[in-house]
């Protein structure tokens, strides 16, 4: 039998309040399974992007699978942009690969300017061991971005084969394509 801990009375197994004062009576498993919950509902939120494929019409998604694995192949997201207009299971996989694509230039870019600012730095001075870290540095860092997004693509490729629209980790947030498109 519990003590109710604002007034000390008894309180039954199973009840939920105290009958007396009516200060709800907390189970301490209970309490650490809520908590155990939040935390792991924090962590699905972050690993488990939203998956919003009850959303969207399953002939839809039927008719429209090769579009949306098109969407992650680089600029061959142009073609469900273009060709499948009507098709929302295929634009929200072109908005998703559009992430990808728009990152990866600008990735790109940046690393080609930022080698040629390098080279010229370094190389023109004939200061070429700390030109040649800088360089070999850059070159992981691209590499990393590179492999991120391939794994990105990977993922969105096995959800539109698999006929779902789940929004890719940290990026798929982003709707380029929403907010230009409509």
């Amino acid at each position: 039998m519990a003590y109710c801990k604002k007034c000390g009375k008894n309180i039954p197994d199973g009840a939920t309040f105290c009958s007396y004062c009516g200060t709800p009576v907390y189970d301490t498993e209970s309490q650490a399974h809520t908590q155990q919950h939040q935390y792991g509902t924090q962590y699905n939120g972050f690993m488990n992007p939203d998956d919003l494929t009850a959303e969207f019409d399953p002939m839809d998604i039927k008719q429209n699978k090769v579009m949306a694995v098109l969407a992650y192949l680089g600029l061959l997201v142009l073609v469900p942009i273009f060709a499948a207009k009507n098709s929302k299971y295929a634009r929200f996989h072109a908005s998703q690969g559009l992430n990808i694509t728009i990152i990866y230039f600008a990735q790109l870019i940046i690393y080609y300017v930022l080698s040629i600012i390098i080279r010229m730095i370094y190389f023109g001075t004939g200061i070429f061991g700390i030109g040649g870290i800088f360089i070999a540095f850059l070159n992981i860092i691209n590499t990393i971005i590179l492999l991120i997004l391939c794994a990105f693509a990977i993922y969105g490729i096995v959800n539109a084969v698999q006929g779902k629209c789940k929004k890719l980790p940290i990026i798929g947030k982003f709707d380029i394509l929403g907010k230009f498109m409509k």
